[in-house]
């Protein structure tokens, strides 16, 4: 059996009263969808929820070798006509292929790699899994360098936030708004040539000043914060010392 793989891939849930982030850990082991349900809630938290855009994007990881995988959607025991999650949110998603699903025995639900649609399928069958992790961020109302907020998220939560899309920097913005620093400490960094989140995920979503992304910033000017006063990304003195936002373990 393969190990374990981790995609790093944090989205935000929709319809929940608070904000939360998912990491999705995609598992090389073929099981029942009930055993793999008991797998990820002893080693993670469930199996996975994802809506359209994770389901793309879980697809994709080059370690599936299967035509299909298992997720946490499954029938309800109380309705035949009702999909619920396995962690028991309440997020809809309308993701099926055509003709999808088809039959009322078949409860339990995968993702088609090749076209991430939603199958039911018998849930006796044995696939690969994605578990997933569930985080929220959390403002510390707290002054510290980056280095020092880094090293207190790690030490107390999981990590500095990254904002790797439009929904987390919104999330984060609206949480921020009680900071006692008109910008926080995020976990954007430039080392080596280039700014990255400590997170390991990639900028594809940025939201830097009019002035844009600097590629060369003077050596006091290497830390990531975010300006909650005008919603941009701004380049601080590391020693700078600023309220910050950790993820939190749920």
């Amino acid at each position: 059996m393969k190990a374990v793989v981790t995609l790093l891939l944090f989205l935000s849930l929709s319809g929940l009263s608070f904000s939360l982030h998912r990491k999705h850990v995609f598992v090389n082991k073929l099981m029942t969808w009930k055993d793999a349900q008991t797998y990820c809630r002893e080693h993670h938290d469930d199996l996975s929820t994802v809506n359209e855009e994770e389901a793309q994007l879980l697809s994709r990881n080059p370690e599936i070798n299967h035509l299909y995988f298992w997720i946490g959607l499954h029938m309800s025991p109380n309705n035949p006509e009702e999909w619920i999650w396995s962690g028991g949110e309440d997020e809809q998603i309308d993701n099926w292929d055509s003709g999808e699903p088809d039959r009322i025995s078949q409860e339990c639900c995968i993702v088609k790699k090749h076209n991430y649609k939603l199958h039911n399928f018998p849930c006796s069958a044995t696939l690969p899994f994605y578990c997933m992790r569930v985080f929220e961020p959390i403002l510390v109302h707290q002054n510290k360098t980056w280095d020092e907020a880094l090293d207190y998220c790690r030490q107390n939560y999981i990590d500095l936030v990254s904002l790797t899309s439009e929904m987390i920097m919104a999330e984060v913005i609206n949480i921020a708004t009680s900071s006692q620093t008109a910008s926080v400490w995020t976990g954007l960094r430039f080392t080596a040539g280039h700014w990255f989140w400590v997170s390991g995920h990639n900028l594809q979503y940025k939201a830097w000043s009019v002035e844009g992304e600097l590629q060369c910033p003077a050596r006091n000017l290497r830390c990531g914060a975010l300006d909650r006063q005008n919603n941009i990304w701004t380049p601080k003195n590391c020693e700078d010392k600023l309220n910050f936002v950790c993820l939190k373990k749920l």
